[in-house]
């Protein structure tokens, strides 16, 4: 849709080289220590990151906000963080000086949604399901199963459809 690049996030390394074969220029691996998953923001970051559509929140956030406070005195282009889940964790630390220096706005995923808005995204993603440019991985579980099924936890990357 036009991005110059992708940089995917994750602990999962099965997850995220399944992700760079669908088209990620650079993955990171979260299961490193502070200075390297710091190193590895770094590294990918190349002049930037213009939008940072932010499902982990907690540690990797606050990582990779500290990458994006300049060296010295500047005027970084903007990186637009829209905050959608908290998987690493509901709270983040982030110190007054990567809001004051490195270009960062952060956005809760319903920042201007309205109903309009929700029912277009949603007609796009029906769409593009129809045309078969969205695929879905699923998993058909019957309804006499669903307590079972609800206690999987190999279905990774699935969704799970309960049929009567």
């Amino acid at each position: 849709m036009g991005a110059g690049s992708i940089v995917a996030t994750g602990r999962d390394d099965s997850a995220l080289r399944e992700i760079a074969s669908l088209g990620a220029d650079s993955v990171i691996t979260t299961a490193v220590s502070d200075d390297e998953l710091r190193q590895q923001f770094t590294d990918a970051k190349d002049s930037g990151y213009d939008v940072v559509v932010d499902f982990l929140w907690g540690r990797p956030t606050e990582i990779l906000l500290s990458t994006l406070i300049p060296d010295s005195f500047a005027f970084p282009e903007p990186t637009r963080l829209v905050q959608i889940g908290e998987s690493a964790g509901p709270t983040a630390t982030i110190p007054a000086e990567t809001l004051r220096t490195s270009g960062v706005e952060i956005y809760g995923a319903a920042r201007n949604a309205d109903p309009a808005a929700i029912g277009a995204g949603y007609q796009q993603v029906v769409e593009w399901a129809r045309e078969g440019r969205l695929t879905f991985d699923i998993e058909r579980v019957p309804l006499a199963e669903v307590e079972t099924a609800w206690q999987r936890t190999d279905l990774r990357g699935k969704r799970l459809v309960v049929t009567p």
